[in-house]
């Protein structure tokens, strides 16, 4: 009796002592992983860019008006090559870099491509970004553009932007706009095709560039205008890719993007 109350006493003992050793092992492996939080989608390097822009805006101010003058001489104005090229950039700024973006997102489905189709997503998600702050913004400066207050680049009245399209100058939608698409599809083609983005990058900033040149030739924007737009799309697209780098299986992707090649 004495030795079966030992052996019993012994694999107690054994199976707490079994127990106690394995309980951390047990634990650790049924304690969920710590959350890991995606970083802000806005960051303080954003507002840096974005002030660096506001504060060159801000420098371009007092040319405006020399800037308007020589976009409205004669001979620029009755140049066929600088007239022509204002048109093309202008239709560039809107609707083509809408157009591009819509065309990319369709043959990355059609051809399931689905690195096709982020590559139109993400241009058009920083387009309608850029789109919304810029047009907030046109709203409550309502800046006269030049051909309603010619020679007057000072001409300011809060809020008169929200319902008066010729107090919507401050920043250039074009420009913003050109320059989201630029961004984007350039921040986007370094990530996956780097030897493309070498030769893309600089040919779609150039054409952002060209974009402001064009609006101002139009006297729709002044060049303040201008700067200020390029920068609201630069970071804009900034935002657009680093939020979904940093969210790989974001809603948005999952429903909207084709799962096929790369």
């Amino acid at each position: 009796m004495t030795r079966v109350r030992r052996r019993t006493g012994r694999v107690v003992v054994s199976a707490v002592l079994g127990l106690a050793l394995a309980a951390p092992v047990i634990a650790a492996q049924q304690t969920p992983a710590p959350l890991v939080r995606a970083p802000a989608p806005v960051q303080w390097s954003d507002a840096r860019w974005l002030g660096l822009f506001a504060v060159a805006a801000a420098a371009v101010m007092p040319l405006d008006r020399d800037g308007q003058r020589l976009m409205q001489r004669t001979w620029v104005q009755e140049s066929h090559l600088l007239s022509h090229g204002a048109d093309v950039f202008n239709a560039y700024g809107s609707p083509g870099v809408f157009v591009g973006s819509a065309a990319l997102y369709a043959a990355g489905w059609a051809t399931g491509r689905t690195d096709l189709a982020r590559l139109g997503m993400r241009a058009g998600e920083a387009i309608v970004l850029s789109g919304i702050v810029g047009g907030g913004i046109k709203g409550v400066v309502g800046r006269a553009r030049p051909y309603q207050s010619p020679g007057k680049p000072g001409d300011f009245r809060l809020f008169s932007g929200v319902s008066d399209g010729a107090r919507q100058s401050f920043p250039s939608g074009h420009v913003t706009a050109a320059f989201a698409f630029a961004g984007a599809v350039d921040r986007e083609l370094r990530a996956s095709y780097p030897a493309q983005a070498r030769w893309a990058g600089p040919l779609l900033y150039t054409a952002a560039a060209l974009t402001g040149y064009a609006r101002m030739h139009a006297d729709k924007h002044w060049a303040s205008d201008v700067v200020m737009g390029a920068g609201l799309g630069f970071v804009s697209a900034r935002v657009v890719t680093r939020f979904h780098a940093n969210r790989p299986t974001h809603w948005l992707d999952r429903h909207l993007l084709p799962h096929g090649r790369r």
